[in-house]
């Protein structure tokens, strides 16, 4: 111990508990698996061969014949009122049309090239495709992912630009999409921080219950202990978190020797995976900000060296319960989209009724259950239990 380590803080225990501390260690390492990586490539992947199959089978998309029909005698209705001309009425159909050549078909799978490149370093053990850099070919896959959910279902970055989209794969395209961020998301975990100076993403939280003003209820918002516990339910040994034999300590600002997980050193802090060269964050609210928290010491508790080797661990084929299985998006083929609906229009059906709108669905207690689903098909359970679905447009 060098002089005056003892009087450096450290982490110590308040509410966290020693299981705690080791499902957090053993999500760390799953987030930043190449498993985990490559969940996010074949999640995304589904949207890109529904977005092939429309630019191949339908280069010009246009409205379908019930939505074509109400905006017909919209049109009539505005020509009998003298807003349009009689001419309005020519080649209506040509009106609303989106098309889908090539370069938007070139866009989506240069996302998953990035996601292919980055995945096959990795495998090898490099783990620069992590960092903000030009080699960072992750991050740069979750960007270009992340832009095509901004873009068709959102419809833009600022989620409401007015970008529509017409096809009849555009429902099974927003849907995989919304599958996809849901169920895998466009990115796993690792990724060095675009922006310098920034606060860490994580911090102990009580399970706790918040008032919605939309829903005029309560709502119950899992804290660490009680999230952990159910991401790994399906784990039957968790790894103990092991005791370094060197004491590597860094400062927040200071460059990470190497990529790994390092633990906050003040009470119940938490771990984060950070890059070799990337600068230490800082700790406390408000998070993932720049100059949030506070300047803290962090320490290294685990070297991130898998793949060295070219293998992948055999206990990362344990990570997940269930292996990656997309619905059958192609009953959503040819499905026409209200747009119609305001938000102010609650409309709330529990498990096993029927959807009333085709689009989005989202859990009410649940911020991660988010289904696009179809007009008539019964609702489903979301994580094996029955819920109250909301609404929430295309």
């Amino acid at each position: 111990m060098a002089l005056f380590d003892f009087l450096k803080p450290k982490w110590s225990a308040g509410k966290m508990t020693k299981e705690d501390r080791e499902r957090q260690f053993w999500l760390a390492q799953r987030r930043t698996s190449y498993t985990a990586w490559k969940r996010c490539r074949d999640a995304y992947a589904v949207f890109v061969d529904l977005l092939e199959r429309q630019c191949k089978e339908e280069p010009v998309g246009r409205l379908g014949p019930k939505a074509l029909a109400l905006y017909k005698a919209k049109v009539e209705r505005w020509v009998e009122e003298g807003i349009f001309a009689a001419d309005a009425l020519n080649n209506i159909e040509d009106d609303k049309t989106t098309e889908w050549n090539s370069s938007t078909y070139a866009h989506a799978l240069g996302g998953l090239a990035m996601y292919d490149k980055g995945l096959a370093l990795l495998k090898q053990g490099d783990r620069s495709v992590f960092q903000h850099n030009s080699r960072g070919f992750l991050e740069d896959a979750y960007h270009r992912a992340d832009h095509e959910y901004q873009s068709y279902v959102l419809g833009g970055r600022n989620g409401g630009d007015g970008m529509v989209y017409y096809g009849k794969y555009v429902a099974a395209m927003k849907a995989a999409l919304v599958w996809a961020r849901h169920e895998a998301g466009f990115a796993a975990g690792g990724l060095q921080a675009a922006r310098a100076n920034m606060s860490a993403a994580v911090l102990w939280e009580d399970t706790r219950e918040v008032y919605d003003d939309r829903d005029k209820r309560k709502k119950r918002i899992l804290g660490c202990s009680d999230r952990w516990k159910q991401q790994t339910a399906h784990v039957n040994e968790l790894p103990r978190v092991p005791q370094p034999l060197d004491e590597i300590i860094v400062r927040t600002g200071e460059a990470c020797p190497v990529f790994g997980i390092y633990e906050a050193q003040v009470k119940d802090g938490l771990m984060v995976y950070m890059c070799a060269g990337a600068e230490a964050y800082r700790y406390g609210e408000p998070r993932w900000q720049p100059g949030g928290g506070q300047p803290i010491n962090w320490r290294l508790i685990w070297e991130d060296r898998r793949y060295l080797d070219g293998v992948i661990p055999a206990e990362e084929a344990d990570y997940f319960p269930d292996t990656l299985t997309p619905p059958d998006f192609m009953h959503l083929v040819g499905e026409e989209l209200e747009t119609d609906w305001r938000s102010d229009d609650l409309i709330v059906i529990h498990t096993g009724g029927r959807a009333t709108r085709t689009g989005r669905w989202a859990a009410r207690d649940d911020l991660g259950g988010v289904i696009f689903w179809r007009k008539g098909d019964p609702l489903p359970l979301n994580k094996g239990q029955p819920t109250d679905w909301v609404y929430s447009g295309v």
